[in-house]
Parts: C-alpha cells; structure tokens; sequence
C-alpha cells in the first residue's frame, strides 16, 4: 500500500497537521513508525504539524503518535528503569481510553462507538474529567481524550513520586471503568509513559485517517458519518461484516475426537511453519510455541504459561489456539543464549531443544491440511502479559510482530526499540 513516495505527497500536500488539541506541543514526544521497519523518536521539540511533518524527511511514517504525558523535556526520555539518568519531570498527562473491537469493519466498529458511547457517559456522570474530543482511531475503534480539572498530584516536589502517584491515580480510575463492564484497552489509561494516535494523520494499517469526531457522531449511527472521515486513495475498503468469523475468548475444551485428528502421528499432512528467528538479526529468537498438552486443559494452560513468562519479565503474548492446544507467541527479539538460560525447567523442552540444537525453531501456525480438508485452523484467543512487557528489556522483533497482526492479535507496542526486517521466514512443510 506504501512507498515513501506516496506518504511523502500525502503529507506534503497536507502541509501541516493540526495540533491544536494540545496546550504546549513542544512538552510531548513524537513517535512514528516508518515505512522501513524501525520506530523513529523525533529529537527535537514539535511546537507545530508544520514542524512535524518537516520531522518525517527521509523517513517518512506509516503510523504516528505522540506521548499522553508532558514533560518539561521530552526529548530523550529515559525509561522507567534508567537510574543513572536525571527523572524526567512530568508535568501533566492526558486521561485516554482506548475502545477497540475487531477486525475493521462497520459492523465491529457499530460496538466499538456504542462502548465509547457508554464510556462518556459513565466519565461526564461519575467524574470530574473534562472530555477535549472524542477520535475515530482510523481502523477499529475509538479514543477518549480527557484533562483532568484537579492538579494536585502535580503539586508532589519529587518526580519519581509525582509520577508513581499519576499512575496509581489512572490506574484506579481505570479499574473502576472496567468493573462498570466497559470493554476500554486495560493498559493505556493508568501508563504515563504511553504514545497515543495522532490524529490527522494515516493509520498504515487501513489508509484511513485517525479524526477528532464532530460532537454529534458518537450519537449517529456509523453508517451516518464513516464516509466524512478523510482517507488515503489507496485505503482499504471497510466491509460491513467481519471477512472472517473471529471468536470471543472461549476457552477450548480437549475432546478425544480432536486429538485423534491433530495427531502428529498418521496420515500426512500439510502445514505453514514461521521461524522464531528474528531476521536481520545475528542470534536473536522470538518466542514461538505450542504449549504442552500434559499441562492441562486451554485455559489452565495459558494461564500457567502467562505465570512462566510473567515471572521472566518476559511479554505481552500473544495466544492462539487449534481447538486443542494453545499457541504462544512472544514478539520480542531475545538473545538466544538467554532465552536458553530462562527456558531451563520451563517444561518447553520441544522448543528448547530446537533452538539448543539448530539456533531456531519452525513452528506450525496454521491448521493442517490433510486429505483436501483443514483440521484444526488455527484462531487468535488473547494477549496477556503487558505488566511483564513494561518490565521486558529485549527489543521488539519486527517479523513477529507482524506474524502476530497477520494472525489477528496486533500488539500494543510501548517503549522500546524495535529489531529485526518486517517479514518472518515462513515455509510449507509436508509432514507425517
């Protein structure tokens, strides 16, 4: 869909975005990720779209984003676990919910508008917020941008206290949003040190543009505004109903029937397998597995699994499943001698041999095709682990990344570099 040259007439023809929603744009980060694989963070102040826009030459983006938080200086932030670098000090931070329901179509997003409606609602009667607008995100879903009137926790003289308690702050209120049933992003809102959608700009998934919505949408109808939002010529399409049949998180139960089926022994049978390798990378391995079924039925299974990697301040994973057994993929570029060193006494020992003994693995990720017909088509069930993932110290991979958006899970990706060329090594394999 991209080539530098499109997305640089595009933005050039725009001229300037339009960051006006923001009191002081030179106090915030700009992230994008450009078209050849990296996440780029601008290195200087952006005090206009015009300015910004000037940042993307020579690289420009498939994707924008800008930080929930100001700081005083926000160029070169260190990270949370940097204590050899003055604090940054935070100086405010928007209230944001994100409200996503896949895949991209009118029907899915018809429920993402009517949560985001039930959200606004829930935050005018039970809070003190003051909403600043509402985005179409441009793909699935939408973003509550909010100022909070009460300035007290930013009156706390020490900064890494200021921000532990912004935090602890967002993160109630975050919980209180979720037990009222409203399905918003449970990371998002409570992490101060998170990106957020630019609106104005391209989502590089779609081509559609991410808008601050006029005040009466969100009580329209989807079908009543879709068609005001700005798009790339060559966006895609939004169908009315999802392309494929996505299934809620129901936890599949082992059945004699289908375990028979997915015997590795018998018949033969055809399959994609993905490389854990990060490619582009000289000894780095993501985590791609199918966990063990001794370990007890789906959900038991991936929630031991979550435990495992939890405790390696390994994350966010993604999980899938055949029916039968759960597939776990990490997409983070992890040095291959020291993912070995941590899977020792995991109980992974089929994937810990692969990669002891060939510095890889290739793992199925589709069904089987067997006798003209799929067996056991592989669905996404989850991501977890994002607690682990703000603790994690690889770099992302960027093969698995996208594996995991192909596969229908796209990751939230938070601070960190990214490693690694965008496609993974797949192959067709016959086996027995």
């Amino acid at each position: 869909m991209w080539t530098e040259e499109n997305l640089e007439r595009h933005y050039s023809e725009m001229g300037e975005i339009d960051l006006t929603w923001l009191s002081k744009p030179s106090q915030h980060q700009f992230r994008w990720k450009s078209l050849k694989g990296p996440w780029i963070t601008s290195r200087r102040r952006i005090s206009t779209g015009k300015k910004l826009i000037q940042d993307f030459s020579g690289c420009m983006p498939t994707d924008v984003y800008v930080s929930t938080s100001s700081w005083i200086n926000p160029v070169n932030l260190p990270r949370l676990k940097d204590t050899k670098r003055p604090y940054p000090i935070l100086l405010d931070h928007l209230v944001v919910f994100d409200i996503d329901i896949r895949p991209f179509c009118k029907t899915k997003l018809e429920q993402a508008r009517s949560a985001t409606q039930g959200v606004r609602d829930w935050l005018l009667e039970n809070t003190e917020l003051d909403i600043k607008h509402i985005c179409f995100s441009g793909s699935k879903g939408f973003h509550i941008i909010a100022r909070d009137p009460d300035r007290s926790l930013f009156s706390e003289p020490d900064p890494v206290r200021r921000e532990q308690e912004v935090r602890r702050s967002r993160k109630e209120l975050l919980e209180r949003v979720i037990e009222a049933g409203f399905p918003v992003d449970p990371v998002v809102t409570a992490d101060t040190r998170r990106i957020i959608r630019v609106p104005g700009t391209l989502h590089g998934a779609t081509g559609w543009q991410c808008t601050i919505m006029q005040e009466d949408w969100l009580d329209l109808p989807v079908d009543e505004w879709i068609d005001l939002i700005p798009r790339h010529s060559s966006a895609i399409e939004i169908p009315r109903n999802p392309p494929l049949s996505m299934p809620t998180i129901k936890w599949p139960k082992f059945s004699t029937k289908d375990v028979g089926k997915h015997s590795d022994q018998g018949s033969e049978y055809t399959s994609i397998e993905v490389s854990s390798h990060v490619s582009g990378t000289k000894d780095r391995s993501a985590i791609v597995v199918w966990l063990p079924q001794k370990w007890g039925e789906m959900k038991k299974a991936v929630e031991k699994a979550n435990g495992i990697f939890d405790s390696m301040d390994i994350g966010p994973v993604a999980f899938l499943s055949d029916g039968v057994r759960a597939l776990a993929i990490v997409p983070r570029a992890i040095p291959r001698d020291f993912l070995l060193s941590r899977l020792s006494g995991a109980g992974l020992n089929q994937f810990e041999h692969d990669i002891r003994k060939f510095e890889h693995a290739w793992v199925r990720i589709t069904g089987r095709m067997a006798q003209g017909e799929w067996v056991g088509e592989v669905e996404p069930l989850t991501v977890l682990g994002y607690g682990a993932s703000e603790r994690c110290a690889h770099p992302w991979s960027a093969p698995h990344l996208e594996l995991c958006s192909r596969l229908g899970l796209p990751i939230r990706e938070g601070e960190g570099e990214v490693s690694g060329s965008v496609e993974a090594s797949m192959r067709i394999v016959v086996r027995n």
